[in-house]
């Protein structure tokens, strides 16, 4: 970032690994032969940053960028990207007025599936199996098949959501779920369409569901293991005596004398409040404790045995899984899922391609 003329440093940075995108894209090609891959970026790129990481995989031959609504795809569209994009969110039919898209859209609805009709643009139609989260059930399918052929609906692909496939113990609810879309696909294809794309697997499920009449996986949350790291910058180290409390609602009291250090990263940049008390950060490879309750835009921590001056980076978030500071280990800490504390990751935080 410049500043003037000056560059400007930034004191919290989201290092993304293009290696390791590109590593966990290809590893999943082998483990799908068959089925083309495509990276999920919505929720810009699940906190990794949406241009940055569709630049990084932009000439890896997936046929589709997956994004959740028109902004998304516009983002894209601005950053020259050139794999298309299919945008599988709900649309207002106010957004659509005098513009040509050239864009794949998800059709939830008989509504959605006029709009687009009148837009002629190709749509993938979503199939309700059993998550109960919009999509043609089988009996609207039935009733609205008749109306596709009518308006002319450029229908290229089909394709469902699994609801719980990376739960062993829900093994028998995702077969019934292929059950379901393949009896839609036989009946989409009956009457007369030929959908290009086929799809139902999200990460979890692409590993446990092998069918050959599917041909494409939308990649998520199985993209983005160990491809980033999350630094920042020791900005303050305090002494606290014995007896002295850290933080709002003073929930830490120093058993003795401590050195603490300080970051400029709180529960509005980074780290959720949730951590108070439980998460760590790692400064110079020793981890440190955090100590009180997270701050808006602070966060507090034991120095005790480590040797660091100001200005030190602090790793926040490391892309090893087995760290005590790693995204698995504290978003389990602070009862959350690891997706849910990635796209937490502030806009503020500057996001850097490796």
């Amino acid at each position: 970032m410049l500043f003037g003329r000056r560059k400007y440093r930034n004191l919290n940075t989201l290092h993304v690994f293009k290696d390791a995108l590109k590593h966990n894209l290809h590893a999943y090609q082998k483990l799908c032969p068959g089925q083309a891959i495509c990276p999920v970026l919505k929720s810009n790129a699940y906190g990794h940053g949406l241009t940055l990481v569709a630049k990084a995989l932009d000439n890896e031959g997936a046929p589709f960028f997956i994004v959740d609504s028109l902004y998304e795809a516009y983002e894209l569209k601005k950053a020259r990207i050139k794999t298309p994009v299919l945008i599988i969110g709900a649309l207002h039919p106010e957004n659509t007025h005098g513009r040509h898209f050239p864009f794949h859209f998800a059709v939830f609805n008989k509504e959605s599936a006029e709009l687009f009709a009148k837009m002629d643009v190709p749509v993938h139609i979503k199939i309700e199996t059993g998550l109960s989260r919009m999509g043609f059930s089988m009996k609207q399918l039935k009733e609205s098949l008749p109306y596709f052929k009518k308006i002319g609906l450029n229908i290229e692909g089909i394709y469902t959501h699994f609801a719980d496939a990376d739960n062993p113990q829900s093994d028998a609810k995702t077969e019934e779920q292929v059950e379901r879309f393949e009896e839609a696909l036989a009946l989409v294809e009956a009457a007369g369409f030929k959908p290009k794309w086929i799809h139902c697997a999200n990460s979890a499920g692409a590993l446990k569901v092998k069918n050959p009449k599917f041909n494409m996986v939308r990649l998520g949350i199985g993209l983005y293991e160990a491809t980033m790291e999350l630094e920042s910058t020791l900005v303050a180290i305090d002494e606290l005596k014995k007896g002295e409390t850290v933080g709002y609602g003073c929930t830490f009291t120093a058993p003795k004398n401590m050195r603490v250090g300080v970051i400029p990263v709180g529960y509005y940049e980074a780290i959720p409040r949730s951590l108070s008390n439980k998460g760590f950060v790692e400064v110079n490879g020793k981890l440190c404790p955090m100590l009180g309750r997270v701050s808006m835009n602070m966060c507090t921590f034991d120095l005790e045995g480590v040797e660091a001056k100001l200005f030190d980076p602090v790793i926040v978030y490391s892309r090893h899984a087995e760290q005590k500071n790693s995204v698995p280990e504290q978003s389990h800490a602070a009862g959350m899922i690891p997706y849910e504390l990635l796209v937490h990751i502030s806009e503020s935080v500057a996001r850097r391609l490796q």
